[in-house]
């Protein structure tokens, strides 16, 4: 029974091992959503200001108007990008958190065995501590009546 509780109490601290380190990429995983979220409100507000140059009426040769609308797409393309990214980041942080629920709920499980066992196992030791100490005073009295 020893070594029952003192298994569940390893698996137990190996789920727990499990899961911190399910919240470590969780966290990871959010911080670099975040910055991908960063940059693509740069590359609009940058594209914005490409547009709102271009419609303050200035005069560009034609080689400036070229290279604004060649930037504007190249922006635009690297939003796309940054979507995909996005997208799969998310994707990625949903998959995480499904695998932190299963991590906690196997860690709780291990838990709630661990202490069943424990509880059986002190229950055990305190019959046997009973037992043991009417054994005693069975053999006390049986010294004294002879």
């Amino acid at each position: 029974m020893r070594k029952k509780l003192e298994i569940l109490k390893l698996l137990t601290w190996y789920k727990s091992l499990q899961e911190e380190q399910t919240k470590i990429r969780v966290i990871n995983c959010r911080i670099n959503l975040e910055k991908l979220l960063q940059k693509k409100e740069t590359i609009i507000s940058l594209r914005k200001s490409y547009y709102d140059s271009l419609e303050k009426g200035c005069i560009f040769s034609a080689e400036e108007f070229k290279y604004r609308l060649f930037q504007i797409e190249k922006n635009k393309e690297f939003e796309i990008l940054l979507n995909k990214k996005i997208d799969m980041q998310n994707e990625e942080l949903k998959t995480l958190l499904k695998l932190l629920e299963k991590a906690y709920k196997e860690r709780k499980l291990m838990e709630i065995s661990k202490n069943k066992v424990k509880q059986i196992w002190d229950l055990e030791n305190i019959k046997r501590f009973y037992k043991e100490m009417d054994d005693l005073v069975l053999l006390r009295r049986g010294r004294d009546y002879v």
